[in-house]
């Protein structure tokens, strides 16, 4: 078995709502799973939370939630994958890309 902190979810899909929205979701499916949990063609969401009192240090500054039906995985990241690929630079995150999901362990 995999250790967590190795495990990658792959999601396509694209965010939804304005960057600076605190409802701003990203939703899409996963094409990849480490997680026997979720199964690939699952719909899911991603959201970051924050916290409304002042951050100390990095840590508490917020988190990337993933939910797929009853499971919720905290992440340690959420990275869209297109981007530096050949011909990518930089992406629009309104429109469906790969971003790939690590699992805080």
């Amino acid at each position: 078995m995999t250790p967590v902190a190795e495990q990658i979810i792959t999601v396509r899909g694209a965010w939804d709502g304005h960057v600076t929205d605190p409802e701003r979701v990203f939703r899409g499916k996963i094409v990849h799973s480490d997680l026997a949990e979720l199964r690939q063609g699952t719909t899911a969401e991603i959201r970051y939370g924050h916290s409304t009192t002042h951050a100390q240090n990095a840590a508490e500054h917020g988190t990337y939630t993933l939910t797929a039906g009853s499971i919720r995985v905290p992440l340690m990241s959420f990275t869209c994958r297109t981007v530096g690929t050949t011909g990518h630079h930089s992406t629009d995150d309104a429109q469906d890309a790969d971003w790939q999901a690590v699992p805080l362990g």
